[in-house]
């Protein structure tokens, strides 16, 4: 359950941010999140309502938003979407990839008030 740990970076993160912009109640974070991450939806929120309890983010809403996984074949250069697991390149079947996208972990957005 990394999902917990991730949580609390992002709260330490979301206070910084608040405090810089001078927000006295956030109301939303906005989290883009690769694939590759293979963060489980439930277990994320339920590690921000309780981490978020007592912080500037209390009473805020955590949406996530998930980005598939990108490879680049590097033997043919074609460029797909994983699909099932497969780490294979669907046009010439080679195994010499490298990922595009899919390992984000970004705080997108945070809404509040000031």
């Amino acid at each position: 359950m990394h999902e917990f740990s991730i949580i609390e970076n992002i709260l330490t993160i979301v206070e910084e941010i608040s405090e810089k912009e001078g927000l006295t109640s956030v109301s939303k974070v906005t989290l883009l999140i690769g694939k590759m991450r293979q963060i489980v939806p439930d277990t994320m929120s339920f590690a921000f309502e309780a981490a978020a309890k007592g912080t500037i983010a209390d009473s805020a809403v955590l949406e996530m938003e998930f980005v598939p996984i990108k490879i680049h074949c590097n033997e043919c250069g074609n460029e797909f979407i994983v699909k099932n697991h497969t780490y294979v390149c669907e046009q010439c079947g080679s195994t010499d990839l490298s990922v595009l996208e899919g390992q984000e972990l970004i705080i997108k957005n945070i809404e509040g008030e000031r």
